[in-house]
């Protein structure tokens, strides 16, 4: 499914989809080979009807010479709501009214770029402001969501520095040798402010999507949870936080080593101690986060809550047991927090919010 598609029926139903986007939206449900697909896709996902005959009403308004077949407007509608939203495969449990636990006291907005940088002597920057800071003959520039360095000539003593993100927070950094990498939330990048040695090494500790600068006589190295990831193409995903249960590599271009594997493209490497699973992945799930929206496949409650719970910033509790069932959708990052338990409330999960804690009602 085009991910247009998903931002699209987001925009709508918070009723922030503009004309333009409408008429956007129904020309890409003229299709009917779409129309056939996304019956297919639906049979057994939970419809939403209601949103679907506004949007009906809304499109019939906007181009009255138009035939509306309500039938598969419906349909696609409520496809596009099941992946812009979520759908359950639940464990059997008796059915309730979707919002009836519901409880809302206030709206926590999405993460921001924002982050903190750690310099040699200690001392910290907020990168809330543009400016130049200059290291040796290091210039670091700060512009809005990215740190740029340029080094100049060899340095004598190289220093490191530190890039961190809060929690509800992102940030993209340009290292000295043309690398760029975007740091997801609660994460921390460590790095010289040149490449003098032999090799490129970095420390990460969180997550990072990495497009490294092709250098053969010095070869990148990643050092993550107590390993080293060796860099021999360009472009992956490290997902490195202490509360997820593996480290995982994920390699989208060129090959990346993992203790003694070679990973190709589209593979993605889980590390939990001394064991390594390699398996095959939808490498655009993996780095959904640096395009704009969270991407779940089959993911259980826990998996949903602890990536939700990094970007808004809150922490997590359960009221009585853990609903059971995977999830399998899209939700967009700029939502707000209400606005992504409202897309999970779909699937019959409620939550409660008390300050910055959710609490997951049984």
């Amino acid at each position: 499914m085009d991910h247009r598609l998903t931002i699209l029926w987001q925009r709508y139903l918070s009723n922030t989809c503009t004309r333009e986007e409408l008429e956007e939206l129904l020309a890409a449900m003229d299709d009917e080979q779409l129309h056939q697909q996304l019956w297919l896709d639906s049979k057994d996902a939970p419809g939403i009807p209601d949103a679907a005959a506004k949007l009906e009403a809304m499109l019939t308004a906007t181009r009255p010479q138009r035939k509306i077949r309500w039938w598969p407007y419906a349909t696609a509608a409520v496809t596009i709501g099941m992946i812009a939203w979520l759908y359950l495969k639940p464990v059997p449990k008796p059915s309730a009214p979707l919002a009836a636990k519901t409880i809302h006291k206030t709206d926590i907005q999405a993460g921001t770029n924002k982050a903190t940088l750690t310099l040699a002597d200690g001392s910290t920057i907020a990168l809330d402001s543009i400016g130049i800071l200059q290291q040796g003959t290091t210039t670091i520039r700060r512009k809005p969501g990215i740190l740029q360095y340029a080094a100049q000539g060899k340095q004598e003593t190289v220093s490191f520095n530190t890039l961190s993100t809060p929690r509800g927070g992102q940030y993209q950094v340009m290292l000295p040798d043309g690398s760029k990498v975007w740091l997801n939330a609660a994460s921390r990048l460590k790095y010289p402010t040149a490449f003098n040695g032999k090799e490129r090494i970095v420390e990460l500790e969180g997550q990072a999507y990495f497009e490294i600068a092709k250098n053969a006589h010095q070869p990148f190295k990643v050092h993550v949870n107590g390993s080293d990831i060796q860099v021999l193409g360009t472009s992956f995903d490290v997902m490195a936080y202490p509360d997820e249960k593996t480290t995982n590599t994920t390699l989208l271009e060129g090959a990346v080593k993992v203790a003694d594997k070679i990973l190709k493209p589209g593979q993605q490497a889980a590390v939990s101690g001394p064991d390594i699973n390699i398996r095959q992945v939808n490498t655009e799930d993996v780095i959904a986060w640096k395009n704009g929206y969270f991407s779940f496949r089959d993911a259980d409650l826990p998996t949903i809550m602890r990536q939700l719970s990094r970007w808004y910033d809150v922490t997590i509790s359960y009221q009585g047991a853990i609903p059971q069932g995977t999830f399998s959708g899209e939700i967009g990052r700029t939502l707000s927090l209400e606005q992504a338990l409202q897309i999970l409330e779909q699937t019959r999960v409620h939550f409660k919010i008390e300050g910055r804690q959710i609490v997951i009602l049984p």
